[in-house]
């Protein structure tokens, strides 16, 4: 699969968690196959920190981009 076609892939939430330090935001795609979690750092006086973002293949999670899509062009679209 390539970045173009995941582009068209929709995702819908998940779940969401605020805890003191961290605030995660979980998304899906239809089938349940593709996903990602953004974790956002909560900081001092209701400011917040850089946003990373977890990919998900299948039930193999990703912590970079570079990763994610080089899994993700050997994957295909097919189940894992």
């Amino acid at each position: 699969m390539t970045k173009e076609e995941l582009q068209k892939v929709p995702f819908h939430m998940v779940a969401h968690i605020s805890t003191d330090k961290m605030y995660f935001l979980t998304y899906s795609s239809e089938d349940g196959l593709l996903g990602y979690c953004d974790r956002i750092p909560r900081l001092k006086h209701g400011q917040y920190g850089k946003t990373r973002r977890h990919w998900r293949i299948g039930g193999k999670v990703y912590k970079s981009d570079e990763k994610f899509y080089e899994a993700l062009a050997k994957w295909g679209g097919g189940e894992q």
